[in-house]
């Protein structure tokens, strides 16, 4: 059974308690699966979820917005450190390695595109371009409403400008269930890819 990669994607600050809540309920709920998880290596919302399926044995991969180490130690503290496996940083290289907010969307782009779906929970104007990204690469997307920000505005949105694309995107307030949902329909997609019939890669 193939191990599916999930991007949690939202507001890197927050202060309500309600939603740091919910986003230990949703790592919990995914913990239920064989997964690896992505974020933007940041602080707020995603380095909780990180944290939490972290120490429930889930692999979590950051894509920093940093150029190496000691630069995302600098900027997103150290703590972000221990959450994850593997730190991916922008290219020294890049053209536009000297524009912060640059260098923030080219790790969206390349984190969204590693994911085979992902969450959106909360979020601000970079979790709106996080969404679009995934929406425009055809991904399975669950949307956590209920959370405040983007989160609670995407529906809207998503009714008056649509686009056609291969993407599938879930609405729920229950992290359990979008986890379901976004689990089932990527097997969907495997299955067709395979010829067989769906299962869910629920651990063990």
């Amino acid at each position: 059974m193939k191990k599916y990669k999930i991007g949690i994607y939202g507001s890197a600050v927050n202060n309500d308690n309600k939603i740091d809540k919910k986003a230990i309920e949703l790592a919990k709920a995914l913990s239920n699966y064989t997964i690896d998880a992505i974020t933007g290596a940041c602080t707020g919302i995603p380095l909780i979820v990180a944290k939490e399926l972290s120490k429930n044995g889930i692999h979590v991969y950051g894509y920093s917005h940093s150029l190496n180490r000691k630069q995302h130690k600098k900027d997103e503290f150290s703590d972000n450190i221990t959450a994850y496996k593997d730190l991916y940083f922008v290219p020294e290289n890049f053209e536009h390695a000297t524009y912060l907010e640059a260098r923030k969307k080219y790790r969206n782009v390349v984190s969204t595109a590693k994911c085979d779906g992902a969450i959106i929970i909360s979020g601000r104007w970079g979790t709106l371009n996080e969404f679009t990204n995934l929406h425009d690469m055809g991904k399975v997307i669950g949307v956590l409403t209920g959370t405040g920000g983007i989160a609670d505005e995407l529906k809207r949105f998503y009714k008056k400008i649509n686009k056609k694309t291969k993407a599938k995107v879930f609405f729920n307030s229950s992290p359990k269930d979008l986890v379901d949902s976004i689990i089932n329909e990527l097997e969907k997609r495997q299955s067709l890819l395979q010829g067989g019939s769906p299962e869910q890669s629920r651990r063990a």
